[in-house]
């Protein structure tokens, strides 16, 4: 879900095919109709970001999962496929995205099977650093296994 600059709010979803649809006010109904999102080898794990001028539309591409993303200037596209964001996580087949952003950085959210025992099945929740070029354009997100340095309170 995104709440655009306008106050509209959106429901972003789907496995195999891409959708999009406005919600109403009370963010439980379809406020409009389905719109379907063509991307190259869509998946499932649609995210949607906003920074700037530009809509991030981050997803599982292929299977098993890397993550794939698409760039607009417009919620209601068109989008434009730009590449893979992060490689396959580990022994997880799927891979799940979500950006935030907090404190003036960029946070990738994700999951893998790094846990002992873990597969597909039994997953750990990742973060680490998302950073982009000077076009908008994502850079190659580095997994890690110490993830993001701990915030200090002062």
């Amino acid at each position: 879900v995104i709440i655009d600059d306008d106050g509209q709010a959106y429901l972003f979803w789907g496995n195999g095919i891409c959708y999009y649809a406005p919600l109403k006010e009370n963010m439980i109904e379809l406020g409009g109709p389905i719109q379907v999102i063509n991307l190259p080898d869509f998946s499932e794990g649609a995210w949607i970001h906003k920074r700037g001028d530009w809509y991030y539309l981050l997803y599982g591409y292929q299977f098993p999962e890397k993550i794939g993303y698409a760039m607009s200037r417009s919620i209601h596209g068109p989008w434009e496929f730009k590449g893979i964001a992060s490689e396959l996580a580990g022994n997880c087949q799927t891979h799940s995205p979500a950006l935030l952003d907090f404190k003036g950085n960029t946070y990738f959210i994700y999951h893998n099977g790094g846990l002992p025992k873990g597969d597909s099945y039994r997953r750990a929740v990742c973060i680490d650093y998302l950073y982009f070029n000077t076009d908008g354009t994502i850079k190659r997100v580095l997994m890690t296994t110490e993830g993001v340095a701990p915030v200090h309170h002062t």
